[in-house]
């Protein structure tokens, strides 16, 4: 509730501060002077945005008790705050002293806050929010949020049937999977290929000895296998008649004899521990390794890399190609449970709906109108996210024909409709504080008792501030405030009990109408 309600330099107003009853609230006044403005300055200060006529210094606040429950989901462990509001150019919101945002203040009295004012009731002729009062009233909320939560998995799946190409999934899967199987088919490591390369290295230096030695042994043999077999021929033929030779000449004969045999012996003796490896297969192994790195280099472990990318790419198409499969299945499930929900909530707004029409025309009736009121549910073919219903407020005329609310009944027949609806959802609304604008419209005498003790009535569970015109409704005040002009200023003031009798005598005419 709303404890105390403060400000200045509000339009008319220099200043006004005031405490408020828990229960029955009204203010009065001359008509233009500035009562709707305090209310529409309340409304600024619960996070509502309105049209306020404010200067750079203007500022309002209240002290206001709210439910601890609420109040700790914000983290804020006291059950009093105080919400003030600076404005002007820009305004500025504090909770307790401290900055917050216009979101935040909103969030805090979201539902706890009704305001009931003139033309509001046009909001009645929208269906979303005559199914909204219906559901206020039934409030199986367990039932509802299952439902829409039913629905919202149902949709998602339906996008999915959608926009999901089963063949380009499959081919894009198809062409993964090519890949896949290149890949290992040969297997890529780091590791391996290092060795090829150092294999391969190997193989061209033994196969670069094997053709030096092999020469070797050609030019020692002198393309015959008894090439030195004449030398030594030449070596005996030269020992008869060594004298004949210069000196030292048959010695390097013989030396240059032994040392090609033992060259030749060891060059044999390369070639045959020297064992040649078949590079053929080593070529195409580090062919298929640059290939690999041609296409998704430029390094081997880019090319794993890439690997790793593709199979997980095609396990998602996979999951994906199955999920699709499973969700035909799961449609169907989905949408019969869908659909039973459907039909429960139906069941209840059907027993809500007749239980509204009995409530409000009791109210209408108290309230002099002469209409039947109906609340007309069309089940739908098909879902949508609030079930298979249609609702449609309608009366029905004294030639008995019913007809849509919308283009029938006049401002006043539809303030007074809109009461009697938050009269029968009153014990259903989650709001601590009740605040009407002038509901008095179009009403006087007898129904203007009623619409009193109604407003009384309602006030006995909720903090109720009631802007009226109406005596019969200020008489059951449990705090009359009034809007006076002091000069060209205004003034609101808390009235005593002989104080109220001045205004409601005021209210009803006063002198000129009890002097005569």
């Amino acid at each position: 509730m709303v404890i105390r309600f403060a400000g200045r330099n509000l339009l008319y107003f220099d200043e006004f501060e005031f405490d408020l009853s828990d229960g029955l609230n009204v203010i009065t006044g001359e008509t233009g002077a500035g009562k709707s403005i305090l209310l529409r300055a309340l409304q600024a200060l619960f996070g509502r945005k309105v049209d306020l006529p404010v200067s750079d210094d203007s500022y309002i606040e209240a002290l206001v008790s709210l439910p601890q429950e609420r109040l700790s989901q914000f983290d804020i462990g006291e059950d009093q705050i105080v919400v003030s509001l600076s404005l002007g150019r820009r305004w500025i919101y504090r909770l307790n002293g401290r900055m917050i945002t216009q979101g935040m203040v909103e969030a805090i009295f979201e539902d706890l806050v009704h305001f009931h004012q003139q033309n509001s009731q046009t909001g009645l002729l929208k269906p979303k929010n005559q199914l909204a009062f219906l559901d206020v009233f039934q409030n199986d909320q367990d039932l509802f949020q299952e439902y829409q939560e039913t629905y919202k998995r149902l949709k998602e799946l339906e996008k999915l049937m959608t926009d999901f190409d089963v063949e380009e999934t499959q081919k894009q899967l198809e062409d993964l999977q090519t890949q896949i199987d290149y890949f290992q088919k040969i297997d890529p490591s780091q590791e391996e290929e290092t060795l090829l390369r150092e294999r391969y290295q190997r193989i061209l230096k033994q196969q670069q000895i094997a053709e030096i030695v092999s020469k070797i042994n050609l030019v020692m043999e002198n393309d015959s296998p008894n090439g030195f077999v004449s030398l030594w021929d030449v070596l005996h033929s030269v020992e008869k008649i060594a004298s004949v030779f210069p000196a030292g000449f048959l010695e390097l004969l013989k030396e240059i004899i032994e040392k090609s045999e033992e060259l030749n012996r060891m060059a044999k003796s390369i070639l045959q521990e020297t064992e040649i490896e078949d590079a053929k297969e080593i070529e195409e192994r580090i062919w298929a390794y640059n290939d690999l790195k041609r296409r998704y280099g430029p390094e081997i472990k880019d090319v794993i890399e890439h690997f790793e990318n593709i199979k997980r790419k095609a396990r998602e198409l996979e999951e994906k190609l199955k999920e699709f499969s499973r969700a035909k299945e799961k449609m169907v499930q989905l949408k019969a449970r869908a659909f039973s929900l459907a039909e429960k909530i139906h069941e209840n707004r059907l027993r809500a709906a007749d239980q509204i029409s009995r409530e409000v025309k009791k109210h209408l009736k108290d309230l002099a109108m002469k209409i039947e009121f109906f609340v007309k549910i069309d089940k739908l073919s098909d879902l949508t996210s609030n079930g298979i219903d249609e609702v449609e407020f309608s009366v029905s005329l004294p030639n008995g024909e019913r007809l849509p609310v919308r283009g029938i009944l006049s401002g006043g027949e539809l303030s007074r409709l809109l009461l009697s609806l938050e009269l029968v959802c009153a014990s259903k609304f989650s709001s601590q504080i009740l605040v009407f604008d002038e509901v008095d419209a179009g009403i006087g005498g007898m129904v203007g008792n009623i619409l009193g003790r109604k407003l009384k009535e309602v006030s006995e569970n909720f903090q109720t501030i009631v802007v009226t015109h109406l005596p019969q409704i200020a008489v059951q005040a449990d705090r009359h405030f009034v809007v006076e002009r002091a000069n060209d200023r205004m003034v609101l003031r808390c009235l005593t009990n002989e104080e109220r009798k001045s205004e409601l005598l005021r209210m009803v005419g006063g002198e000129e109408i009890f002097g005569r």
